[in-house]
């Protein structure tokens, strides 16, 4: 098996990158000074895999330093920068910066119990990119970027899902709301209402950065997602996880067949098949999520896609950032 150049260059990176760490782990263990070596070692890294061409081996070799464990003495001032630089809620932390052991630790932080509003919440914490009435088969992403949704929804290029035919009600309206996850923000995703998933489409893909500065047609038709296929009260429902460089890694919580950042094809699970356990329900349907539980999470910040029907009133809206648990729409 013959390495591209680039991935081969990547792979020795990677061995170096253990066999120097590996040396300042032994050395530190005499020596306290050297831990301030290894961390040197570490941020001249992270600072350069931004710089690397190739996202999905950028991304887990981000994943692998990441789980990486910091020197506990290290944990408060290193988290405190970050928590400075990217706005972290320190409020909404359960435990201590010394408590989380490495970066992956402190991005996936669970938070302190939120208030659940009424209506329909946003499930997450992010900044809302967009909220739109699908009215076809394009639909806004922001500001002249459009989006394709039956490829975006299937990973089959040109798809027309026709959402309308899809409707359960005649008088129902589509809508697309898009919430883009800073680096800061907290990382777990729940349910914006009692949901039913039905099934899980993964669709592999790019992994290319998602930041709204970024944003070009096909780029998240092309990027990594998850896709959540159900219903709720009003109609069919789809939640949607879609991935960027250094964020390969998504899970949903209660379906362990799920494995992203991996070069594989699009892969298919009925949900009304699998057991689900507390605090999830099973349902001849597939799996009941009640509003607020946590679906999963991404390993670093990235977007949530809602496209869904209903008559809803927004009481959110573009460009406002929201916190997990706000009625974003009655």
């Amino acid at each position: 098996m013959k390495f591209k150049p680039q991935v081969k260059n990547l792979s020795i990176i990677l061995v170096l990158t253990y066999s120097v760490y590996y040396a300042i782990e032994l050395i530190s263990n005499y020596n306290q000074n050297f831990q301030y070596l290894k961390l040197a070692i570490f941020l001249v890294f992270i600072s350069r895999l931004s710089q690397l061409p190739i996202t999905r081996q950028v991304s887990k070799l981000t994943g692998i330093i990441a789980s990486l464990t910091i020197p506990k003495f290290l944990r408060k001032p290193l988290f405190s920068i970050f928590c400075e630089i990217y706005g972290v809620r320190r409020q909404d932390m359960i435990q201590p910066l010394e408590y989380y052991q490495s970066f992956n630790a402190f991005f996936t932080r669970k938070i302190k119990t939120r208030k659940i509003e009424q209506g329909i919440i946003s499930p997450c914490d992010s900044k809302i990119l967009s909220i739109t009435k699908v009215l076809n088969n394009e639909c806004l992403l922001v500001k002249k970027v459009n989006y394709n949704i039956g490829q975006f929804l299937t990973g089959q290029k040109g798809y027309d899902m026709e959402l309308s035919k899809r409707r359960h009600h005649k008088d129902t309206q589509i809508y697309s709301c898009i919430l883009y996850l800073a680096p800061g923000d907290y990382h777990r995703y729940h349910s914006p209402v009692d949901f039913i998933a039905k099934s899980r489409l993964h669709i592999p893909g790019k992994l290319a950065p998602v930041k709204e500065s970024n944003l070009k047609s096909g780029l998240y038709e092309g990027n990594e997602r998850v896709v959540l296929e159900g219903e709720w009260e009003q109609g069919f429902m789809y939640i949607t996880f879609v991935g960027a460089t250094n964020v390969g890694s998504m899970t949903v919580n209660f379906d362990e067949d799920l494995q992203t950042n991996q070069e594989m094809n699009i892969s298919f699970k009925d949900y009304s098949s699998i057991h689900s356990k507390s605090p999830y329900q099973q349902s001849s349907k597939g799996v009941f999520i009640k509003k607020g539980e946590e679906i999963g999470r991404f390993n670093m910040g990235s977007t949530v896609v809602l496209i869904f029907e209903g008559n809803v009133d927004w009481v959110a809206r573009s460009g406002q950032k929201i916190r997990f648990g706000q009625c974003i729409g009655q």
